[in-house]
């Protein structure tokens, strides 16, 4: 879910950077897939001021149809700014978003994302049917060259409750959105009520590569039958599952 978010942004920065008023969306998607290789789309229409574009995705990415609507006026200022919005089968999401013309650095403000954790491509299969929800609300992040310096806001889902193998059931994920190492990262994290503690991180790197990590600790037998079900394997005292996720 983050690296359609990611591969969103990146795409709205080449359209607005260098956008005047009315400028075909045609165009300027046409610009932007020029300048970033794998970007890709199936139609766009109005202008940069006011436009969408459908079907689009970047590599092996699919994002679904995004909607642009700048702020031209802000270009007095030496940035580019809007509002993007992504629409695609089980997820709906909108972002603010301010790129400096000179510095080339990107303001991501009031993000946020809600969606179905069944339509994440990678998802392990068992926790895929269950078809939990996310949410992703990220109050302020910065990218400065295309990595991440600071990151606020919060993740949650509650995928795990609606898992039941042999008897056990997660509990609702919760936690904090930061910037590690130039990567953005997800950090949620619950207790089931059987007593296993989990943890979940879900890195994004600048080259969209998002990976997901979660141990779970204190797990009874009972538990270790279901996890090792659902991919999880022995580490030490704990158990870990290791999964890449998007179209790739």
């Amino acid at each position: 879910m983050l690296r359609i978010v990611i591969v969103a942004v990146l795409g709205v920065v080449a359209l607005v950077g260098g956008a005047v008023a009315f400028f075909p969306m045609s165009m300027a998607a046409d610009l932007a897939s020029r300048q970033m290789p794998g970007f890709k789309y199936s139609e766009a229409s109005g202008s940069v001021w006011d436009g969408k574009l459908t079907n689009v995705s970047f590599s092996e990415q699919q994002i679904g149809d995004l909607s642009v609507k700048a702020n031209l006026f802000a270009l007095l200022t030496g940035k580019a700014t809007g509002v993007l919005g992504l629409v695609r089968e089980g997820f709906a999401g909108q972002a603010d978003l301010a790129y400096g013309l000179s510095d080339g650095a990107l303001d991501i403000k009031d993000l946020k994302i809600d969606g179905s954790t069944g339509m994440v491509p990678g998802m392990p299969a068992t926790v895929a049917q269950a078809d939990g929800k996310f949410t992703l609300q990220i109050k302020e992040l910065k990218f400065n060259k295309a990595l991440c310096e600071t990151a606020s806001g919060e993740v949650w889902t509650d995928a795990l409750t609606r898992v039941n193998v042999r008897g056990w059931v997660g509990p609702e994920l919760r936690g904090p959105v930061s910037c590690h190492d130039g990567k953005l990262q997800m950090q949620a994290a619950g207790k089931a009520t059987t007593g296993e503690d989990v943890l979940a991180n879900l890195d994004v790197s600048s080259n969209l590569d998002m990976n997901l990590t979660a141990t779970v600790s204190n797990a009874s037998p009972a538990a270790v039958e279901a996890l090792t079900q659902l991919g999880f394997v022995a580490e030490g005292s704990t158990l870990t599952l290791r999964q890449g996720l998007g179209s790739q």
